[in-house]
């Protein structure tokens, strides 16, 4: 049984309309929301470095409902989150958030990521890049605040190169 727009949101709140479509939609919500208080409770200041770079970076393949893939974070992925934050221009104009296939890569931001632009500031604490094989070049961000707050942008323009450079391309072909 298919249902209609199972997931919404609307840049302020999430809000929930009748039933997930499929387990891979709730198993992408659960993975976020089951890790979101661990990431908004650690505290990690600037002054500890080491636990930042304790938490992995993880790989979820939405088809398989499962994460697949863990690598160490780095501060070469913060700053390339950092860039990606730093570019968007807007909040994104995606009414939902569901994800059917592709694979959702969690990058944690400890210490948070400082985003500001002119329409906004906040502590980026977590970020969940969405990406779609059939349409990889327009992924999209969720990030959470370290208030749990969501936002969704649009996604870097080009994620080819990040993802040829941590072997993540062989994860959309299956």
């Amino acid at each position: 049984m298919k249902y209609s727009r199972p997931f919404r949101f609307n840049h302020n709140h999430l809000s929930y309309s009748g039933r997930f479509r499929t387990k891979a939609l709730a198993s992408v919500i659960w993975f976020g929301l089951l890790f979101l208080p661990l990431t908004c409770a650690s505290g990690v200041s600037s002054a500890e470095p080491a636990a930042a770079a304790a938490e992995p970076v993880e790989v979820f393949d939405v088809g398989k409902e499962e994460v697949v893939a863990t690598f160490p974070n780095s501060q070469e992925l913060r700053e390339q989150a950092d860039r990606w934050l730093q570019a968007v221009q807007r909040l994104s104009g995606r009414a939902d958030m569901e994800a059917e296939q592709g694979i959702v890569i969690h990058i944690p931001l400890n210490p948070p990521l400082l985003v500001k632009h002119s329409w906004l500031s906040i502590q980026a604490a977590d970020l969940y890049l969405f990406i779609d094989p059939r349409t990889k070049e327009n992924p999209h961000m969720l990030v959470f605040s370290n208030e749990g707050k969501p936002y969704v942008f649009d996604g870097p323009a080009n994620p080819e190169p990040f993802l040829q450079q941590y072997h993540l391309l062989e994860l959309l072909k299956r």
